[in-house]
């Protein structure tokens, strides 16, 4: 399967490959992975707005964001790291425009060891404030993006074990008139706000209602562990 592209209209993302002239289910999960791709960093730039607001309550930097090699006990290998091609003009736009303090991109796309589909990883990291609005500003910012649909709303999450609130949603797109849908999730704990979001082979057959999202919350927090080190 070849790979997809990832993440980032703001500056431009890189085209997603063309469709295969056959629609097969893994054409139509590599199309929507482009969609899906493009608005995390749409939510990520309404995220550091939100944090820009304000002059006062910024936090000590003490946490960053990684991209290591692998992620889920080696299930999913990194097959692109964009944070410096495509991640300067986010920090340039935060610090410049926004007022983040300290702002640095996490952005890559990783690919299951396995099977078909991507996993995206769409992050900043620095000091923010307002977590909590921001998480929410991010996760509406990544339902309104042009040519996606909000299946299931977001669904704020507070998991055993976990120092911050994780929001949940599913989106959905039509491509070439088959509808598939893909999982997302944020957070933002004052020094790392980051969408995770993944497409599989088996997302564009299942219910978008049906899906657990509590699963993919767990799932979710278990990938921050793996990106959030702490600084030093």
């Amino acid at each position: 399967m070849s790979q997809p592209q990832p993440l980032i209209p703001m500056p431009p993302s890189p085209s997603p490959p063309p469709p295969p002239p056959k629609r097969s289910r893994v054409g139509i999960v590599l199309g929507v992975v482009g969609g899906v791709v493009g608005l995390l960093i749409v939510a990520a730039t309404a995220w550091v707005v939100v944090g820009a607001d304000s002059d006062s309550g910024f936090p000590a930097a003490e946490y960053r964001l990684t991209l290591p090699e692998t992620l889920l006990d080696g299930g999913y290998e990194l097959t692109q790291d964009f944070s410096d091609s495509s991640g300067s003009g986010l920090k340039e736009e935060a610090e410049s425009r926004w007022g983040a303090r300290d702002a640095r991109a996490a952005v890559a796309t990783y690919a299951p060891v396995n099977l078909g589909g991507q996993l995206n990883v769409s992050g900043v990291y620095g000091r923010f404030t307002n977590s909590d609005e921001a998480r929410a500003t991010m996760m509406k910012g990544a339902a309104n993006t042009e040519n996606l649909t909000l299946a299931v709303p977001p669904k704020d999450f507070e998991l055993a074990g976990a120092d911050t609130t994780l929001t949940c949603q599913v989106i959905t797109m039509d491509n070439g008139g088959a509808e598939v849908f893909a999982p997302m999730c944020g957070w933002n704990d004052g020094n790392t706000a980051a969408v995770i979001g993944e497409i599989t082979p088996g997302n564009a057959a299942d219910s978008p209602e049906d899906l657990d999202l509590a699963a993919v919350a767990e799932r979710t927090l278990r990938i921050r562990s793996e990106l959030r080190k702490p600084i030093g």
